[in-house]
């Protein structure tokens, strides 16, 4: 059990860490195993609390003791924010099975068997480390917004985990994050990132990602790179006055994959998993779509 929770633990946190946050995660890992075989459980959480207190993919473990930090068990996968009324546990099960049946379509199986923690308030948002989104994924654990209560952000993040349960860590780590992020946006369909949103793009002349520029976001520091310079900071006003909001590099990414995906379908995919795995380069077993952009 405890060898199991230490692997948990350092496996939720190590995707998109930075070496010295793995590192750090690892060793709360350790503080765990260590404290629970010596039946502290309230101690380490408390320590586990305050260690996780910093950075917001740190206090995304918070996720790994969800009833601990405010959560209220549904079942044993969707956890939803304290006082949650019956009307919106029942719309989050009906989003995630939704969400599940697109995860279906596209890999023809859900793997992955994500946790789910739906907050419904900022502070919680905040408190694990998902301010500023409408969804998140921790590995295997996905947070949820408000807004994100829906099956479209609920299966873009589903995707991230599946992939990650897919795949193993080297060639997790050498795909592409706008692929990554593409085939999320094609498997959720979620308007805000659709063709149509492409379309509203180009017609209105707002800047966005080309495709070279688009391929060279490889790594996750030169995708979140991209999305400072193609974006303006004014959607939550846009919001609030009824316009269309503005999600140039999401759009990009899923006019890419979605054509891809349509091309060569579920068994192209899980192809391109398997030849990754292989550990046949990215660039190499990727059909390059040569239609005009």
């Amino acid at each position: 059990m405890q060898k199991t929770l230490k692997n948990q633990v350092s496996n939720q946190l190590q995707h998109g860490t930075s070496a010295f946050a793995h590192a750090i995660a690892v060793g709360v890992a350790m503080m765990i195993v260590m404290v629970m075989m010596r039946g502290l459980l309230a101690v380490m959480l408390v320590m586990l609390a305050v260690l996780l207190s910093g950075c917001s993919t740190l206090r995304g473990g918070r996720l790994l003791a969800p009833e601990t930090f405010g959560f209220e068990r549904v079942t044993d996968k969707v956890y939803i924010e304290a006082g949650a009324d019956a009307a919106t546990r029942t719309l989050l099960q009906d989003e995630i099975r939704r969400a599940e049946q697109a995860m279906q379509v596209t890999y023809g199986a859900a793997l992955s068997q994500p946790v789910f923690h739906a907050c419904l308030s900022e502070q919680c948002l905040y408190h694990f480390g998902g301010e500023g989104t409408f969804a998140k994924a921790y590995g295997n654990r996905i947070l949820l917004s408000r807004r994100g209560l829906n099956w479209h952000f609920i299966a873009h993040e589903w995707s991230h985990a599946e992939l990650v349960k897919r795949l193993d860590l080297l060639a997790w780590r050498e795909m592409p994050q706008w692929f990554d992020e593409g085939l999320a946006v094609a498997v959720s369909e979620a308007p805000e990132h659709a063709e149509q949103h492409w379309q509203y793009l180009d017609a209105h002349g707002i800047a966005k990602p080309n495709r070279d520029e688009l391929l060279t976001l490889k790594k996750l520091a030169q995708w979140l790179a991209a999305g400072e310079r193609y974006q303006d900071g004014k959607n939550a006003e846009r919001r609030s006055r009824g316009e269309q909001e503005i999600h140039a590099l999401y759009a990009a990414a899923g006019h890419e994959v979605r054509p891809w995906f349509a091309q060569v379908g579920t068994a192209g995919l899980l192809a391109l998993i398997a030849q990754l795995n292989a550990g046949i380069d990215f660039a190499d077993t990727y059909p390059q779509i040569n239609a005009k952009r």
